[in-house]
Formats: structure tokens, C-alpha cells, sequence
């Protein structure tokens, strides 16, 4: 009898006072409250990290990507991760990237062998991998409008491989926004 005595006091001794009931049910909320933020964390953002000897958007390495904000959300400006594909020798398929969208749909991009404009304003210099690439830098000149469901992306060196060497970037392709961290 002792032991089941003992038993039935056991759960009782957890709980003896309000107090203590309060601080148990504190802790398991704010226990769920963590664990509900590391979970939506987890499935809302990624870090993206720049491990190219010459980085593309100086001075930043470390991007925070939201996935949550896709192809709709982007405007002029914004920086944009996306996966590679169709770019080798630089990036394998699948690569995550991350560039400026110089060029939203409906703008007119312009690019000679010594400038690329997006409707009228100078966003970038040169064709400096043309070479690189064996390609005429004649054969990258182009006036036209970024089609619907595609972005024009440019790295802010004159050396980023970028929309001026592989054209446009369909939304399809596109993971989510970026922001630089450091």
C-alpha cells in the first residue's frame, strides 16, 4: 500500500503550488515558441555564401535568401538567387547564384562592346569575358525588350559572368530574393 501511496503522491509533489504550474507551462511555451520559429526559419530562408575567388558583388559573401518572396516579388534592383542553368564552364546546372536584376520584364536592354543600358541608364561596362569565352564580342551586341517571365541579371564587376554572355533569366529559375549580410 506504501507504494502505491507513494505513486499517486509522485505527480501530485511536480504541481503543489499555482506557481509552479505556471512556470512548467512558461517553459513549454516558450520551448514551442522556439521550436515553431527554427521551423519556420528553416523553411522560409537559406544562407547563400560567395565562394568565388572574385566575388561578383563586392564587398558581400554571405546572402540571406527568402524563398518565400519568388519571381513576382522582384523588382529593378533587387538582388535574386536563382539556379544555374546552361552556364558552364563558370557554373554547373543547379548552381545557386546570386545577381542584380539590372533588367525586369518590359525593359530595354542595349548592350555594346563598351556599355550595357537598361532603358537609357548605363548599368554596366565592357564585355570583359568575351575573350574568356572565345566568343566575337560583336555577336553579344543586342537592343531588346526583356521578354515576359524573364529577368536581365548583371554582377556589378566588369568580369561577372551575367545576362551580358547568357542572355535572360526565365522566372523558372529564380529561388528567391537575396540580401547581402556581410
Amino acid at each position: 500500500m506504501r507504494v502505491r501511496e507513494r505513486l499517486i503522491e509522485r505527480p501530485r509533489m511536480l504541481f503543489r503550488t499555482g506557481r509552479a504550474r505556471w512556470k512548467t507551462a512558461l517553459a513549454g511555451l516558450i520551448l514551442l515558441g522556439l521550436l515553431a520559429a527554427l521551423l519556420y526559419g528553416q523553411a522560409r530562408y537559406r544562407l547563400g555564401i560567395d565562394t568565388q575567388v572574385r566575388v561578383s558583388l563586392a564587398p558581400y559573401r554571405v546572402f540571406l535568401i527568402d524563398t518565400w518572396q519568388g519571381a513576382a516579388d522582384i523588382i529593378q534592383g533587387d538582388l535574386v538567387a536563382f539556379r544555374a542553368r546552361g552556364l558552364a564552364p563558370y557554373f554547373r546546372d543547379g548552381q545557386l547564384l546570386i545577381k542584380r536584376a539590372a533588367g525586369v520584364p518590359g525593359d530595354w536592354v542595349t548592350v555594346d562592346a563598351g556599355h550595357t543600358w537598361i532603358n537609357g541608364s548605363r548599368m554596366a561596362d565592357g564585355l570583359a569575358l568575351a575573350a574568356t569565352l572565345k566568343r566575337d564580342p560583336a555577336t553579344l551586341v543586342r537592343h531588346e525588350r526583356v521578354p515576359v517571365e524573364h529577368f536581365w541579371m548583371l554582377g556589378e564587376t566588369p568580369d561577372s559572368f551575367d545576362s551580358r554572355y547568357w542572355g535572360f533569366l526565365p522566372q523558372s529559375q529564380v529561388v528567391g530574393k537575396a540580401y547581402a549580410l556581410f
